[in-house]
This record gives C-alpha cells, structure tokens and sequence, in this order.
C-alpha cells in the first residue's frame, strides 16, 4: 500500500493487514490533488441583498430591425451567451488544457518546465489517473510514459479516453486472445491496482472536512469498482483532515462502487450521521481520534451495489468507541454500581479479543447469566450504537449496555427473533420489530425498558420449542400459599396491562425456585416467527439475480410467489399448541404472543385466558377449546377467518377489537353475528351481567346500516334465523330491509341456508307473498334443498289448512250432504 494511493483493489489481503498498513502509512495529499470548496464571501462594496429594478415591459423597436451590427453569429455574448465563446469545442478544450499546464496560448514552453497534471487536472480532461509505485517513478521510462501521456492530451478530448495506464503491480496477461473486450484498461481480472478519484474538501476551522469522494467515476470510465479498499486521507498539504460531512460518500457519488474496507484516519474528530449510509462498504474502520460518530439507521438496501453486510473496527486507541462482539459501543460514562457493566464473579481483567477482531484489543468474556460479551472491566457504561449485519436467530448484548440507539438494526435484512438483554439496560431509543423476543433477568423491569420499542418479554429461564417460547409461573394455588408480590408499577407512557407482556414470569431467583416444584404453569410467551411476505421474497430473488447468484428470471419469480398465496395448506401452516410444556399445562397465551399465525391454529383446552395483542395475522381456520374463560383485547383480528368461528359458551369476556370482520357464532346465544371492521364499534363485553359477552342491541343498530359487515345479507339472514332478543319491531324492519333485495336474499337461502333459516323466515312474514313463495321454492329445488322444499310445503299445507278451518262455513255448506 503506497501513501498517495486514496483507492486501490485488493481481493487477497486480510482485513486486519490492510488495517495496520493504513495506519502504517497514512495518505497525505495537495492541494493539487483534491477540489478545494471556498465558502461564499462578501467583497467589498457588492450588495448582498439586491433590490430588483422596477418591472418594465419589454417594447420592440422597430428601429433596431434595420441595423445589421445586431446581426450577431454562433458566440456572440449578446445574441446567444457566453454558450460557445465563438470557438469550436476542440479549440475551447486546447486552451483549458494550456491552462492546466501552465501554458500561455501561443507561446512555447520549454520541455523541461512542465510540470505533471494532478490527478484532478486528468479527470477534467476525460482521463484516468495512474499510480505508479515510488521505486519507479524517477525512471525515465516514467518521464516518457508522462510525455506520451501529455502527447494524447487532444485524442482524449474527442473520445473522452482510449488507455490509461494502471499499476505495476497488475497481473500481466497470458495472451491476447485471452483479453476482454469490454476491458479497454485490462485490470478487471487483477488482484491489485491503485488509482485516483476526484476529492471534494473544504476548510473546517483549522483542518479539512471531506466532502466528497467520486468513487462512481470508476464505473464510469470502465475501471473495476468492486473489492475496493478506500482510505480516506489524512492531510492535505500538511493540514489535517478533522470531519467527514454526512453527503461524503452520498449515493450519487459513490453509485457502483462495492467496497472492502473503508478507513478513517487518526486524524479525523466528527463523523457524519449518515456519512456511510449510502455506500457499498462492508467493513468501516474508525480511527483513534473519532470522537462523535451517532449513526442514523442504515437500510441495506440502499446503496448500490446492495448491500450484504455491515460491521465495524475501532482502532484499540480509540477512547470513545469500541466494539464488542459484533456490536459498535459509545463509551458514555462510569457505571453508578458495581453490579452494571460486569459480571457478577469475573474477578479476571486480563486483555484478549473482542469477538474475533484483534485490532480491537479487548475483552471479550461473557456474563454468567445473560451469556453476552462483558464491554469492559473498568465499570464503564455505553450506548449501543450498531449490531453488526446480517443477523442470527439470537442477539445477546454486551454487558454495560445502558443505552440502545435508533440504529441497533438495520433494515433490510431479517432481524433476529431474540434479543437477551443485561440487567444495565435502562433506555431503548428508536424501534424493534414487534415480534422481537427481550430475555432479562427481571421481566417486569424489561417490560417498562421495552414498552416504546415492541416485542415480547420473558427470563432467561423460558424455552423454545417448534419456535414457539414458553415462559413459567407459579400456579394460582402455588400463589395464594406463598407471600404476595409486590407489583412493579408501569410507566404512564405504557399501555394498559403492561404487566402481561412480561409473560407472566417472575424474576429468575423466584421463577429457578418455583421451576423446581410441580405446581407451575406455562404462558406461551411467542409463536413462531412470520414467514417473507411476498415482496420481500420477490425483491431477495431480484437481488440474487442481480449478482449472478441465480438463474431464475424475473417471470418465474412472479410466478413462484403467486403460486405460494393460492397453495393449499400444507402441514407447516398449521399450529398446535401442546397442552404442557416441560410437564407444566399451558394456561395463558401472553400479550402479543401470536402478532402473527399459521393459517391453520389450535389452541389446547388448557389454555384459560387469551390476552391482549393476539391478532393472529395470517391465520384462516381458528379452534378455540371449551374452558377459554377470557378473550383479550384485538385478538383473532387476521379479516382472513373463515367463518362462522365458534366461540364456546365458557367463555364470559372479549375485548373491543376482537375477530375483526369476522363471522362468529356464540355457543352461549346459539347465534350467529356478523362482526364489523370498525373496531370502535365493538359489540363484545368485558364484563357482562348475564355472561353472554355480546351486545344485541347494539348489533341490531348496526345492522340496519350494514357499514362494515362481511356480509350485510348474510347477517341479516342469520339475525332472523337465531332471534335471541330481537325486539318484535326489529325484526319488522329487518323483513322490509330483506324485500327491498328479494331476489339476492331468495339466492342466498338457496345456496347457504337451513331448514331453520327457512322456518324463521316463514315465520316472520317474508314468504307470506305468494310469488316469492313460488319464487323461493324454485330457487331450493335448483339447489337441490329437497329438506328446505319439503319444509316449505308442509308449511304451506298446515297454513292453507289452519285458515280454511279459521274461516267462518256459508250455510249451504254446514247443509251439504
């Protein structure tokens, strides 16, 4: 690695060894190499703040129509600008050339006063900067390679460029033939070559700040851009490089570049929040004086090429960084106690590695409890800045982490299903996905931590099983011998109920004590994790398309996930939970344990209570056992039941919000309601007095309207079918609701009634008609309803019968013989 080389490719060496000869040899460059961005500044006597002139229209005079000096030609400032200046674009880019060099137009220059152009004086010309080893550059082949360079100065400037020269370090070729056509500097199959990109600077109080780095020029002139080592520079003549500006290494700069490694020198102080969110760099390495660097949260997806993994490196001089396992720490003050940022036991202090990179040099144990990494021995806390991508099932913190940033996760990427969290944890900023699983030593004291983020909260002491996590509790026998508990309050900021998002598991001395008696229950704390939803699967094909790791287009992709929605239920979408776990029943189902669901999900006659949050997306088919007591708040939510879902008469309370458009029928009413997608409409009962959870009455209203319903016939139907307190005028109105569509409700007791839908409406008037008697009957007999036909002439019969014998005999009949 040479000084003055700002990007070279490098395919072979480790991460390590061109971390250490970065730092070995930090890049120094001129004020020739670089663009340098003077800020705007007042001269004297100009007006910063310029008054417009008064409007005037614009009047033509004719008298000007006859003067021929207004005739003006291609250049003429006064005609067409300053477009052309009158010259041709061959001349005009000759004269930028003799300014570059130093030349006076028409003037000779002695050979041996020409100086070489700077790397940027050869972009402006269309060229491509070479490096050239420093053992070789006061050669003289070196001079006529400079000389042959200058000499096709003008043929670059017709065809932008035909050859650039590269290192001396790249692999020579074995033949011609051999030779790529669309390799026009023969480097795309080396290993190693170093060039120059155009750098933007600008002053920042005594140093430098980057601005800018052109690393999209490659691309664009044909060189290899991927495997690149990027390092940026450390001083510029002489003055050191303090910032690097969030738009450094913005998308349009950096746009089909795939970087290695991307160093930050020593020298450099601020980093910017989003200075490497747009670029293509897997490892970044901050320097020993990177003082303020709060990364704003990175999407892979958002660089191009995409991006498929991001980690740091910190230089082990480095007093305010550092990174523990694959997690990038900010060292943020001494711990209050010594309980936070050790493990309890670990008397060692010795050195080590960090994970696995031992630049870093430090330590690297893991706690007794939580198993994650130990951040330090000093009793320092940090905040937690980045964990590194992509991810794991499992994400254990390190200890001493008091603080999560926004940016923990980066999207883009699946994130992982379980987070274990040290007891130092106290504040997470920004958001997690919900179906994130906290483990902690004290769940109550994590849920409160958690509560803005999501996710499920459990103890170390859960288990999973067929990716469903169960945590243990005492049983409410076991409770009611034992000492109370004092509850930990939740936080106004908290929902309602926080506490059952804990799972129902106590702190872990209490939980390892009741685990070891028979008298406990298990909480199913998380369901198994949502699959990819279509997009994601459609845009991880596209990707894998687009680096050559795939061979299936993008037709057959389409089709691949259209496929998969109208695929019949395999055995992977069906859920059966157990009826015990580890020999403990399964009682309660936690808030948000099943945010998502396979389609198919039964839940064992053990379960008692369903809390809140259980919105089971995905799910189609839902067994619920007898001897369910209590339905939460927005549970079975999916709009994909297919209906109507029996609910058992045990159970006696629903929250608003549950079994969203939804058919159900109450085993308790033995009818069938028709729930509207308002969810501030709800029709259930927390806490009924006669322990049937619904409200009739408000459910006849709704009807009326049918804002919402599934199916506004259909309920309609079914309110008369199973009349449980339906008011005589009610259901008046819902036979004249049901005229006004005769021929639809005719078809739809056809199709999808019962023998007791028919007799309800028999009974309640709306086959009193003659023709939609006759109408209804044809419709039953092309369905093929032989029961519902012969009910309805019976029916005909006995009421054909009954008024013969109601109405009053003529006296010539009370005669007859």
């Amino acid at each position: 690695m040479d000084g003055n080389a700002l990007v070279f490719r490098d395919a072979t060496s480790s991460i390590d060894n061109l971390i250490a000869r970065a730092q070995e040899n930090p890049l120094a460059l001129s004020l020739a190499d670089v663009i340098l961005e003077e800020p705007g500044h007042a001269i004297e006597g100009e007006n910063w703040r310029p008054q417009l002139a008064p409007y005037k229209p614009w009047v033509h005079d004719a008298a000007l129509d006859e003067t021929d000096e207004l005739d003006g030609t291609d250049g003429d400032l006064l005609i067409v600008g300053a477009l052309g200046m009158g010259i041709s674009d061959e001349e005009r880019m000759a004269l930028i050339g003799d300014a570059l060099r130093g030349e006076a137009a028409g003037i000779g220059v002695a050979a041996g006063a020409e100086r070489p152009l700077t790397p940027h004086e050869l972009w402006t010309l269309g060229q491509t900067p070479r490096w050239i080893p420093p053992h070789e550059r006061e050669t003289s082949q070196n001079r006529e390679t400079l000389e042959s360079n200058r000499g096709t100065t003008d043929t670059c400037r017709e065809t932008n460029f035909t050859a650039c020269e590269t290192s001396g370090m790249v692999r020579e070729t074995s033949s011609e033939a051999d030779e790529a056509p669309g390799d026009p500097y023969e480097v795309a199959d080396a290993d190693y070559f170093a060039t120059m990109v155009p750098v933007q600077v600008r002053r920042d109080g005594d140093g430098f700040a980057l601005s800018a780095v052109h690393l999209s020029a490659l691309a664009d002139h044909g060189l290899p851009s991927d495997r690149l080592i990027v390092v940026v520079p450390a001083f510029i003549d002489g003055v050191p490089v303090v910032r690097i500006a969030s738009e450094a290494f913005a998308r349009r700069f950096t746009s089909g570049a795939s970087v290695r490694l991307l160093v930050v020198p020593d020298t450099v102080e601020v980093v910017g929040a989003q200075a490497f969110g747009s670029v293509c760099a897997e490892v970044v390495y901050l320097g020993a004086g990177v003082r303020v660097y709060d990364p704003a949260p990175l999407d892979l997806a958002l660089p191009n090429p995409r991006l498929t993994a991001r980690r740091y490196r910190v230089s082990p001089a480095n007093e305010r960084f550092v990174v523990v396992g694959d997690c990038l720490l900010e060292r943020i003050g001494a711990a209050s106690s010594p309980s936070v940022g050790v493990a309890a036991g670990s008397a060692d202090g010795g050195g080590g590695n960090i994970g696995d990179c031992p630049i870093n040099g430090a330590i690297g144990r893991r706690t007794a409890v939580s198993g994650g990494p130990v951040a330090d021995d000093d009793g320092s806390v940090f905040r937690l800045l980045f964990a590194e991508a992509p991810y794991g099932e499992r994400l254990a913190l390190p200890d001493g982490v008091q603080i999560v940033g926004p940016a923990l996760l980066a999207k883009g990427v699946t994130p992982p299903h379980v987070i274990d969290a040290p007891a130092s944890l106290a504040r997470v900023d920004g958001a997690v996905p919900p179906e994130t699983v906290w483990r902690g030593d004290d769940p109550a004291a994590l849920a409160r931590v958690v509560a803005r983020c999501g996710g499920r909260v459990t103890d170390f002491q859960a288990v999973e099983d067929a990716q469903c996590w169960y945590g243990f509790a005492a049983s409410a026998s076991a409770s009611a011998s034992a000492p109370a508990a004092v509850p930990v309050p939740a936080p106004a900021s908290a929902p309602d109920g926080i506490e059952a998002a804990v799972a129902g598991s106590p702190p872990a001395p209490f939980a390892a004590a009741s685990a070891s008696s028979a008298s406990r229950e298990a909480h199913l704390v998380a369901g198994p994790p949502a699959p990819d939803s279509v997009s994601r699967q459609f845009s991880s094909a596209a990707h894998a398309r687009m680096r050559g790791a795939s061979d299936v287009s993008a037709r057959e992709a389409a089709a691949s996930a259209a496929s998969a929605m109208v695929a019949p239920v395999s055995a992977a979408d069906r859920l059966a939970l157990p009826r015990t776990v580890d020999g403990a029943p399964l009682t309660i189902i936690a808030e948000r344990a099943l945010i998502t669901a396979p389609a198919t999900l039964a839940i064992p006659d053990t379960v008692r209570a369903v809390r809140d949050g259980n919105a089971c997306k995905g799910t189609r088919k839902l067994m619920l056992p007898e001897g369910l007591l209590t339905i939460g708040a927005h549970c079975f939510c999916s709009r994909t039941l297919a209906g109507p879902v029996l609910i058992p008469a045990s159970v006696a309370s629903i929250g608003e919000g549950s079994f969203e458009y939804a058919v159900v029928r109450l085993a308790a009413a033995d009818a069938v309601v028709h729930i509207t997608s308002d969810q501030l409409m709800s029709c259930f009962l927390e806490a009924p007095d006669d322990g049937i959870p619904f409200d009739f009455a408000r459910y006849d209203d709704q009807l009326l309207v049918g804002r919402g319903l599934p199916d506004h016939l259909g309920a309609l139907l079914h309110r008369l079918a199973a009349p449980f307190r339906l008011a005589p005028a009610m259901r008046d109105r819902i036979v004249e609701a049901l005229r006004e569509r005769t021929a639809e409700a005719c078809q739809y007791v056809a199709r999808e009634g019962d023998i007791a839908m028919v007799r309800a409406l028999a009974d309640a008037g709306f086959l009193d008609d003659g023709d939609l008697f006759d109408r209804q009957i044809e419709r039953l007999r092309a369905s093929n309803r032989t029961d519902c036909v012969l009910f309805l002439m019976n029916w005909q019969h006995d009421r054909s019968e009954a008024a013969r014998a109601a109405a009053p005999q003529r006296a010539r009949d009370r005669f007859a013989l």
